[in-house]
Order: C-alpha cells, then structure tokens, then sequence
C-alpha cells in the first residue's frame, strides 16, 4: 500500500501537466539486469568484483516539447556486491525503491521506432540490506547501510515499435552512486542496467 501511494504522488503531478500540454505520455514497465559493485574504501573495504542483480517496476516519459521529455520511474533495484574487509570477504545484497528524474531526448520517429538519450539524477531509498560473511549467511545490516541514495545517470537506446500503442525498450544506463552506501566506510555502488521494459 505504501509503495502504490509513493507511485501515485510521483506520476499523479505530471500527468496532469502532460494532458494540459496536449504532449505525449508513455507509461510500461519494466524488469532488468543489473550489474553492480563497491568502489575502494582504502585499506577498509576493498571490491572483490562485480555481481548481477535485477530491477522491476512502472516506468514513464512525460513529453514537455517536441523530442524532449522528462523520464521517471518507481521500481525495486536489487544490487549485490562482494568486499574484503579486515575480517575476512562478505557478500552484500542491497534492495533499494528506486525513482529516477531524468532528462530523455528521442530522435524523430521512423518506421522501426526511435532513439534516444537520457541524463540525470538516481534516488534511492535502502528497503532491505543483509551480508553473508564467516558468521553466517542473512545478517540484517539495514542499521549500518544509508538509507537514502544519490546517483548521476546516462545512457542511452532504442524504442522499438512492434503495434500500434506498443514499443519495446532496450538499452544500457550507468547509474554513478555519489553518497556512502554504509556508515561506517567512505565505499560507493555504482550499477549499470541492462534496461529492459515495454511503453504501452
């Protein structure tokens, strides 16, 4: 119910500003792969690799000009990473409820579909955090990861027309974290999407 509520308080608003405007509004979902790792923490946290992970949700483009429109989204990113530490290695699965505010740019439509170009900011907010380490596997650490996340965004791919109100997504986007995934280390998450969706 609360996940539904945030849904609708961030489409709800520009809705409204896309029928007053008469421009185009594309609503889909989507579900993607992802890879993501933890950059170096100096001699405290040291990346032992990237690891896949996914994301599922609604995805929408709300159309402001010709080719311009401002890109949103409401979806569960799961990313998932391996570190040393002083202890020994641990495995982190993170889940995040993810609401991108980004600017695409799309090229003119031709008969297969169209392109386009996407930049700008990631927010997150930590829903699930657990580490498997020499003591078990499944610990909680929601109190020792950030709750919120911050990351620039860009990428870029392709709508595919495939009927008549139906185009399929594919592209890459790198999301850059900027903000500290844990309290108690400096390390970052950065991600790439293999994205995924479908704008009915």
């Amino acid at each position: 119910m609360r996940y539904k509520l945030a849904l609708a308080i961030v489409l709800i608003p520009f809705l409204s500003i896309s029928q007053e405007s008469g421009r185009s509004f594309q609503l889909g979902f989507t579900l993607s792969p992802t890879i993501s790792w933890l950059t170096d923490d100096g001699s405290k946290l040291v990346s032992d690799g990237a690891k896949p992970g996914f994301s599922y949700g609604v995805i929408a483009d709300f159309g402001f000009a010709k080719n311009y429109f401002f890109s949103t989204a409401f979806t569960l990113t799961s990313l998932n990473s391996e570190a040393k530490i002083a202890t020994g290695t641990n495995k982190y699965r993170l889940q995040y409820i993810e609401v991108p505010l980004s600017l695409k740019l799309k090229s003119n439509t031709s008969g297969m579909g169209r392109f386009y170009g996407q930049f700008g900011l990631g927010t997150g907010v930590n829903v699930s955090a657990k580490k498997d380490d020499s003591s078990g596997k499944g610990i909680s650490i929601s109190s020792d990861v950030n709750t919120f996340r911050l990351g620039l965004i860009a990428g870029g791919g392709a709508e595919w027309n495939v009927g008549r109100n139906l185009n399929v997504v594919t592209g890459v986007t790198f999301n850059n974290g900027f903000t500290k995934t844990f309290n108690d280390y400096d390390s970052k998450n950065p991600f790439v999407t293999l994205n995924l969706g479908v704008f009915f």
